[in-house]
């Protein structure tokens, strides 16, 4: 699970910003987990703010290191498609930085990187034995050339299983990477390479033309996602009776009542609405995230649906019980402050806000005072309390 993340130095984010999952107050709702050194994580966290103030551009930070910690380039030349801030005359002479801290297991991980549109500066990953962390790996460009550090306390490899990673680590691509290229097992870096391929889901954005082949094939291969999914659209209200796939068509059933009485017809999903399409897209991302126990962001959750299916979406991860999974969405749906204390905390929502300069500022509506004594956060949201609104001119 994702404790935070701090990035700087990236798309429009100029300055450090840190994204927290851990609750500052007491959370009675379900969205906390307690890992086994007693850190409390939100499972649930959500992003405001006007367009083009950098809400998705969080969410790219993510993706990012996801894509990043996958990719293996061509060439040393190929560059590591990092985009620094470049609302500044000196763009390109400042170094992007991130820093994720997490729990794999039960055990609570720092993953640092320091990186430039050419090279990977810095790269390290340490572990909490104890109170303290403990190095696992570092790893710098020295004129061009990657050079890896291996802690010989907690790794165990030969000079030559070294020098195998050192020569497949490219200057343009992460040390986790490498491990896809090479026979060669690295305690705890093994276990991150595992949660980043079972654990990490792509960011999700965008509204559904049509369903992804992982869904037909999803729909076709399991029975208990199609009973998952009949139920959720029974309980959310659709007028979907069954979908079957028929070579890779998928047909949705729907009953209708006329002067022959009831009668059941299977249409094209071509004939569905985007908001259908994007339920059952969204639901199948979720059913395999909650299996997984996994980490998916979503990017404007609210589009191509209506707000009490989004709210009822949202009500059903929360309430997911003994689950690790954690969702980071972003939204312009504003009404979604109605739903604190009903569906998730004060500690999960986030506001995101662009300056004169460029520059996308983060903050916390638990970071407010008194906001217990305020009669709606919406209300208070709207009237500017706490910023991170548009500037509509009349």
């Amino acid at each position: 699970m994702l404790q935070e993340l701090k990035i700087r130095n990236f798309k429009s984010f100029r300055d450090e910003v840190e994204l927290s999952f851990e609750p500052t107050g007491n959370d009675r709702y379900n969205s906390v987990v307690t890992m086994p050194d007693g850190v409390n994580l939100l499972r649930f966290a959500v992003v405001l703010g006007a367009n083009a103030s950098g809400k998705s551009n969080l969410l790219d930070a993510i993706e990012f290191l996801h894509v990043f910690w996958n990719k293996i380039p061509m060439t040393n030349d190929d560059g590591t498609d990092v985009q620094p801030f470049l609302m500044r005359s000196d763009a390109l002479s400042h170094d992007t930085e991130f820093e994720v801290k997490l729990y794999i297991d039960g055990i609570r991980y720092w993953y640092q990187l320091v990186i430039n549109p050419e090279k990977v500066c810095h790269e390290n990953l340490y572990v909490y034995l104890s109170d303290s962390p403990t190095k696992v790996f570092s790893r710098e460009d020295v004129n061009g050339i990657s050079k890896l550090n291996f802690n010989p306390d907690l790794v165990k490899l030969s000079s030559a299983e070294v020098e195998v990673m050192t020569m497949n680590c490219l200057r343009n691509m992460s040390v986790l990477a490498v491990l896809k290229k090479v026979n060669v097992s690295v305690p705890y870096l093994d276990n991150m390479r595992k949660w980043i391929d079972n654990r990490m889901l792509p960011l999700q954005s965008g509204s559904f033309t049509s369903l992804s082949h992982d869904v037909k094939r999803l729909l076709a291969d399991s029975p208990e996602f199609r009973e998952y999914l009949m139920q959720f659209a029974k309980e959310a209200d659709f007028n979907i009776s069954d979908i079957k796939i028929q070579k890779m068509v998928a047909l949705f059933g729907h009953t209708v009542e006329n002067e022959s009485g009831v009668e059941n017809y299977f249409l094209p999903e071509s004939c569905q609405s985007a908001g259908t399409k994007r339920m059952v897209e969204l639901e199948s991302l979720i059913y395999t995230q909650l299996k997984r126990q996994a980490f998916m962001c979503i990017d404007e959750i609210e589009a191509s649906m209506h707000p009490n299916l989004m709210e009822y979406i949202l009500t059903k991860f929360v309430n997911s019980r003994d689950n690790h999974s954690q969702l980071l969405v972003s939204t312009h749906y504003d009404p979604i402050l109605k739903d604190i204390e009903d569906i998730f905390g004060k500690d999960s929502v986030w506001f995101t806000e662009k300056g004169k300069d460029g520059n996308t500022t983060l903050f916390s509506l638990a970071d407010f005072k008194g906001l217990n004594k305020l009669s709606s956060i919406h209300r208070a949201y709207m009237n500017g309390q706490f910023g991170a609104l548009p500037n509509v001119l009349v």
